[in-house]
């Protein structure tokens, strides 16, 4: 007996989520893989990402009746892949359209019913939107890694390979971030000079250009992880500062709405919320701020919406827990 389903696929710059998920909330499958964002990664590997994700996500799921692939993607609101995307989901039984949305509305609507508020993201990338209606209305930032991003993972990993980069060669301050970045290269910190150059300096430009640029956002964690180091700390504060002033630009004094805080980077940077509700305080409002893990939640929403269903609390909890329970378990 064929099954309907909607899909619901959180894409960002790092992982890719798909969810096979049925009308009454119900998660049926649950796939992941790096990152399908086509602006952080090159288009074949993008594409393969997502479709790796999507067919984790319904493996033995039986014929399927796809009524909507909804796809929250940060940046770009059409994937490079589109063809490719659409030919596997095809195969797999999408009936219905391939829909785009955010992967910040997404994140919004993971966490609340309501269509009118802000979300403040920091993981791979990082900036704050203003939605009203369910549409977005501004957007501060998420530029992407070459052209903004500030204050986020990739911003936190680039600034702490240029510091251990100044401290090696001596231009710069001493910090503990040095000896962990040449650890987590696997760089001895003793060796002669080559070309002009400290040994572990030397390795350790050869090896952060030999990965892919956005792939510096994995170092975001040792400076989170080294916390009461000088360096450390004014990169934590700077960060917070970043996304404290791209909120206060985004943010509407007229417009009173719930603050979603977003991205794997935002929970360590503890300075945020605070200044946030100090500047939501201001207009005279109170605040009503709330975090959400991701955006898989908020795209099984807005699947739901594409095709006409009606989202409220209740539903919102429902797929939040049935998600939550299908993801915990092992991949069959």
């Amino acid at each position: 007996m064929t099954q309907r389903a909607l899909l619901a696929i959180d894409v960002g710059g790092s992982t890719s989520r798909a969810y096979l998920v049925d009308e009454t909330g119900r998660c049926l499958g649950y796939g992941r893989n790096s990152g399908g964002n086509p602006a952080s990664n090159t288009p074949d590997l993008a594409a393969s990402a997502i479709i790796s994700a999507v067919d984790a996500a319904v493996a033995g799921a039986g014929p399927l009746d796809i009524s909507v692939a909804l796809i929250a993607l940060a940046g770009p609101q059409a994937h490079v892949a589109l063809a490719r995307l659409e030919t596997a989901f095809r195969a797999l039984g999408l009936t219905g359209p391939i829909v785009f949305a955010g992967d910040v509305q997404a994140m919004f609507s993971s966490v609340t019913p309501v269509a009118d508020g802000y979300c403040l993201i920091a993981g791979t990338g990082a900036g704050a939107v203003r939605i009203r209606n369910g549409d977005v209305e501004r957007v501060v930032d998420l530029a992407g890694w070459l052209a903004g991003d500030l204050g986020s993972g990739f911003w936190l990993g680039q600034q702490a390979a240029r510091a251990a980069v100044a401290d090696l060669e001596g231009r710069g301050e001493k910090t503990a971030l040095t000896p962990a970045l040449l650890a987590a290269f696997n760089i001895e910190r003793q060796g002669d000079n080559i070309l002009g150059r400290p040994a572990p300096l030397r390795f350790l430009i050869d090896a952060i250009y030999a990965i892919r640029p956005i792939e510096l956002a994995r170092f975001a964690p040792l400076v989170i992880a080294h916390r009461g180091d000088r360096l450390a700390d004014r990169l934590i504060a700077e960060a917070e500062r970043y996304l404290a002033s791209d909120f206060a630009l985004a943010f509407d004094p007229q417009m009173p709405g719930p603050v979603v805080l977003g991205g794997g980077v935002i929970p360590h940077l503890t300075g945020v919320a605070p200044a946030i509700a100090k500047i939501v305080r201001a207009a005279g409002l109170e605040p009503d701020i709330r975090v959400a893990s991701d955006g898989s939640v908020g795209a099984a929403v807005l699947a739901m919406r594409a095709i006409g269903l009606s989202v409220d609390d209740t539903m919102l909890k429902t797929i939040a827990a049935s998600m939550r329970e299908r993801s915990a378990k092992p991949p069959t």
